[in-house]
């Protein structure tokens, strides 16, 4: 039995009908644009990746501490107030006798870009994967007009 041509076209309208847009996913933390003022680091999200790659390695867990997410964010505005990425040995020191390292970084807009450049540079990926680390805290301050246009700084504690 031969179904007449507009039966056919009002079946393809009434499935076209029942077709939904795809879905918007919004985008992970992981990759949330940083170099935009007034974004922000999700804390939740950093210490889960950081604690997996951590724990690949037979390493601690790490915790987010707010003091130290207080003083990481005032040194990484420091560094975008200057425009630099220049660290002394005094401030190093200083670090080192408070039981903290130091990772100080530039350029990167997203935590996963952050992430990545870690992983990948001997000095930074030894404060990911500092053996007595406890603690830490990362601060990215975006300064949109400098060099690097956001500045990262990245504070573990042994205490």
């Amino acid at each position: 039995m031969a179904q007449s041509p507009l039966c056919a076209v009002l079946a393809l309208l009434t499935l076209g009908g029942c077709a939904t847009e795809p879905s918007q996913r919004p985008q992970p933390a992981f990759y949330a644009d940083l170099a935009q003022p007034g974004s922000a680091l999700d804390p939740k999200t950093a210490t889960e990746i950081i604690n997996a790659y951590r724990e690949r390695s037979g390493l601690a867990p790490l915790g987010w501490d707010p003091a130290l997410q207080q003083q990481a964010e005032a040194e990484a505005r420091r560094l975008a107030e200057r425009g630099d990425l220049l660290e002394t040995g005094a401030r190093d020191g200083l670090a080192a006798a408070q039981g903290l390292r130091r990772s100080v970084s530039g350029g990167y807009h997203s935590f996963a870009d952050a992430f990545s450049g870690w992983r990948g540079s001997p000095a930074h990926d030894a404060v990911l994967k500092l053996k007595d680390g406890r603690r830490y805290a990362i601060a990215a301050i975006a300064r949109p007009a400098s060099r690097h246009r956001v500045y990262w700084v990245m504070l573990v504690s042994t205490r």
